[in-house]
Parts: C-alpha cells; structure tokens; sequence
C-alpha cells in the first residue's frame, strides 16, 4: 500500500494530511502559518515538518512509510521561492517523491478533476492559476498591490475599518458594519477604534473576525456591506474571466474554482454575485465551491504524481475519512 503526505502551508496555518492510495485519510495534523516571507524559510520549514509528523502519528506510520510528498505553500510565488523551498523540502526525508506548488494548486485540485479549469483563492489574501487539457497552466505572481491583486480577508478587514471611519466623520453613508466592527476589535466608539489600531492595540485575530461581519451585514440588507461585497464579486470575476481568456476556455465547459472559507460564507449574496458577473462572460463555465478542505486537494496532488486515479470513489472517501480524523485532530487538540 503507497502513502502518500499532502500539506497545504498557508499565511495562518499549516495543515497536513496522509492517506493511502485508495483515498483514505489517515492522519491529520495542524501547526501555525509556514509562508516563508513572512516567517523565515527556517521556522517555515520547521513547521511543516511538526504538521507532517504529527498528521504521520495519528496514521500510526513512520517517514520511511511515505512514497509521495505534496507541498502546496502560500510564498511559492516566484521562481526564486522554488528554488529556496525545493531543496529545504528533499531535506526533510518524506517521501520518495516530492511535488511543490502554490497553495492555489490544492484549492484548484479540491475542487475538480477537469484539465480545463481555473481557481480564484481567497484567503487571507488573493490568488489564481489555470489549466487547459493542452498542459498549459498559468499562475498569478499573488504579491499583493505590487502584483495588482486586491482581495481576500485582509483587504475586506481594511476596507470595514475604512467604511466605519468614513460613516462616522460624514464622508460615507451610515453602516450596519460600525457596531459590528466596534464590537469584534473591543472598542467602544470609533475614535477610539482609530487610536488602537494606529498605536497597534489590536490582535491581528480579531481583525481576521471582520469579513464574516462584511457578509452578515450585506446578508442583513446592509447597502454599504452589499457594495462591499459586489466590488469583491466583481473582483474575483474579473480574476477567473482573465485566467479564462489566457487559457482559451472562454468559449468551451471549463471550471470556475472558488477556494476559501470566505465562499462558505453565510448567505449567498457573494456567490449569487459572483456567478451573475462571471456567466456573463463565459457562460459555459461551472463555478465550483469545494466540499473538501484545500489539503485534501494537495493530497490528490500527490495521487497524482503517484499515478494514482483519483475518481469519485476516491474523492467520497478522503472526503467521508478526512472529516473523521479532523474531528479527531481537534478534540486532540482540546484542553
């Protein structure tokens, strides 16, 4: 029986899994973020290292046990990141065969076995690649403003505050969102929101609890959330349009991957606005929210490179095993 490790590193958290060849999730584990522009290519490393070893414990197996290794990483952007991370991770010792990519590999992969598909990834922050059944794939650089992205958790964080700020002085229109986010950052009126956060006095998690408020507002009929919420549609349309239009799938059945928590959102008004932008364009493209976690995915990125099939047995069964040892992950990780 072949094993085979699948991690997804991302700017928060680091997951991994392991499983066998017929689909089946063994063991899971997770550690903290592992993008090494932020953190350093050391602690990065490190850390998917204590999220492998901890996913190979609980599937009762040892390094030795595994042929294939996947690593989807947050920070895999350029060429010179491949060529920092790819020897780091042969060191690690798991796995005969070692894959990398971007993060946005997995979420694509999660979410469909078409060869002409794209994703748009919103995480913390944004990113896109593509494929076509020619072998033509295209990844975004996913730097940022340098890299003309906007979108994800942050920018929607930033850009509450920013609303709130402008409801208050009278630049903007009054907001469902200014007690919501007062309340979130634990401030008691809006001055005061402003001082913390310019003398930093603001965990960074209660700034990653605002976009789920964005949604609720816009749910609740919020305008000033809905038109937050548009711009993100549009954004991620315009994402997946131009992807499309690189990979010549404009015209044909392609799939459109949606990866991240922010499209589990509550309500469906991002996802009613996403489709309605993005079939106007190419209407023959199927949007897909994934029912599985990005990880799974860069284990089927590792089936893959096995030259293992992954088909609709496989997928139901990672889904139906993955779901098990993740509730038992987080009641291991309980107090």
């Amino acid at each position: 029986m072949r094993h085979v490790l699948g991690v997804d590193g991302g700017n928060s958290k680091t997951l991994a899994v392991v499983g066998d060849e017929t689909g089946a999730v063994l063991g899971a584990a997770r550690a903290a973020g592992s993008n090494h522009q932020s953190t350093g290519l050391k602690e990065a490393v490190a850390t998917m290292r204590a999220a492998a070893e901890g996913a190979l414990a609980q599937a009762g197996l040892q390094p030795a046990d595994l042929d294939v290794a996947y690593y989807a990483l947050a920070g895999a952007d350029l060429p010179e990141d491949f060529e920092m991370l790819r020897p780091a991770l042969h060191n690690l010792g798991l796995g005969t065969l070692i894959g990398l990519n971007n993060d946005s590999a997995a979420s694509l992969r999660s979410g469909t076995d078409n060869p002409n598909a794209v994703v748009v990834g919103w995480g913390s922050g944004t990113n896109g690649m593509g494929r076509n059944a020619q072998g033509r794939e295209i990844r975004l650089p996913a730097l940022g403003d340098i890299s003309g992205d906007w979108g994800g958790g942050d920018d929607l964080a930033r850009e509450a505050i920013w609303l709130v700020a402008r409801a208050h002085d009278g630049r903007g229109r009054p907001t469902l969102l200014t007690q919501l986010v007062l309340s979130a950052l634990g401030a008691p009126d809006v001055d005061e929101m402003i001082r913390m956060l310019y003398f930093k006095r603001v965990d960074r998690r209660a700034l990653r609890a605002l976009p789920p408020l964005v949604f609720g507002a816009a749910n609740a009929g919020d305008p000033v959330a809905l038109d937050l919420v548009k711009r993100a549609a549009a954004e991620v349309a315009t994402t997946a349009v131009a992807l499309l239009r690189r990979l010549e799938l404009m015209e044909i059945p392609a799939d459109v991957v949606l990866g991240g928590s922010i499209f589990r959102a509550e309500g469906t008004v991002l996802l009613d606005a996403v489709r309605d932008r993005l079939l106007a364009c190419a209407p023959r493209a199927r949007v897909i929210v994934p029912d599985v976690e990005p990880v799974v995915g860069a284990f089927f990125c590792g089936l893959d490179m096995a030259g293992i099939a992954v088909d609709g047995d496989a997928r139901a069964r990672a889904r139906a095993s993955y779901d098990v040892v993740a509730e038992r992950t987080a009641m291991e990780a309980k107090p």
